[in-house]
């Protein structure tokens, strides 16, 4: 595991940044925040999807070619209990050979809950494709407000649970060894799937059996993650204005995202106890130093630690939240987080063979 500092050791004033992204936030803060405030806008689901996008579009512009990208259906569980609602997906494939066995990667887009989207990710997503050498699926998961906890995350195991019937249907052939990744709020459906009863299996929390669906996933990653639904850690404060995602943003998602008065620390993984957590995969979490999130990643690395979960943080200095949505102001960190991951997955796979 890499070094980290203290949990709160986050730079209170002026920390560095990458020029581009510098100039980026003062144009950011100083003519785009007070323009849509002299107009009047109030923050709602069509100002947030289309400022994430908008975002994307500008700065994720280098081309990518694919070999195969195919959209389809993950159906849910006949059980009742997921309200029988069909996941979208789409499958982005490495290779023109559907019968190479690759690995998958189960991802999950950011937006807070509340924007994102899979057209939006389609740049990130290809290149995680790309350099990683995996068959990525990505769930169209249903958004708040018009559908809020626990839609998403339902969909999250609906996602999980049938993706070997989807990748058999389409007769893509694969080598059983699933990845689940996500960033920001991506990053807490995934840390949440991971603990999920349903998951972990009919046993004893924390119990590996061969019937626990944990056992086929080999590694997670986790990209700048929300694990902490209360906004306790200190760089919600350090960094909560001026740097593009700001606290009452984070604040207005969750108001979205929680609408039946759920206990949003009971929903939050970093407060899960170590029997929910020393079942999960090796993790790699990536942060962004200048982040309101940063330090509950920084916690959620030492909590999986103390649970026995093999962790490898890395912290990119100089860059914000989202930085993956921003890669012509970024792209030497862009470059070396894809591969990072590409990596550590190339570790882990030769691990469970």
């Amino acid at each position: 595991m890499l070094p980290m500092s203290s949990i709160n050791s986050s730079e209170t004033s002026r920390p560095y940044l990458l020029p581009k992204v510098a100039d980026y936030l003062k144009i950011f803060n100083e003519q785009v925040v007070p323009a849509v405030m002299k107009s009047g806008s109030v923050p709602n689901a069509i100002n947030a999807r289309e400022g994430l996008a908008n975002l994307t579009q500008a700065f994720v512009t280098e081309p990518v070619d694919i070999p195969l990208i195919i959209d389809d259906i993950i159906f849910s569980a006949n059980d009742g209990s997921l309200g029988g609602y069909a996941v979208p997906v789409r499958v982005f494939h490495p290779s023109a050979m559907l019968s190479k066995p690759l690995p998958t990667m189960l991802y999950f887009h950011g937006g807070g809950g509340t924007a994102g989207s899979v057209t939006v990710y389609d740049g990130i997503l290809r290149r995680l494709a790309k350099r990683t050498g995996h068959i990525v699926v990505a769930p169209e998961y249903r958004l708040a407000p018009e559908n809020p906890y626990p839609c998403a995350q339902n969909d999250a195991y609906t996602a999980l649970t049938g993706l070997a019937d989807l990748l058999k249907r389409l007769k893509i052939a694969t080598t059983q060894e699933v990845v689940v990744a996500g960033d920001s709020h991506g990053g807490a459906l995934v840390s949440n799937l991971l603990r999920d009863p349903r998951v972990l299996g009919p046993n004893a929390i924390g119990n590996r059996t061969d019937e626990c669906l944990i056992n086929s996933i080999v590694a997670q990653v986790l990209i700048y993650p929300s694990v902490d639904f209360t906004m306790s850690c200190p760089s919600i404060n350090t960094y909560a204005t001026g740097y593009l995602l700001s606290r009452s943003r984070i604040d207005w998602y969750f108001d979205q995202y929680f609408q039946g008065g759920e206990d949003r620390q009971a929903k939050s993984a970093l407060f899960a106890s170590q029997d929910e957590l020393s079942a999960q995969p090796p993790a790699l979490i990536f942060n962004a130093q200048v982040d309101p999130l940063v330090d509950e990643g920084k916690a959620y690395v030492q909590k999986l630690t103390e649970a026995g979960v093999d962790v490898k943080h890395i912290i990119h200095n100089g860059v914000i939240h989202a930085y993956l949505n921003m890669e012509d102001l970024n792209p030497d960190i862009c470059d070396k987080t894809y591969h990072a991951i590409s990596k550590f997955l190339e570790e882990y796979a030769a691990h469970s063979r």
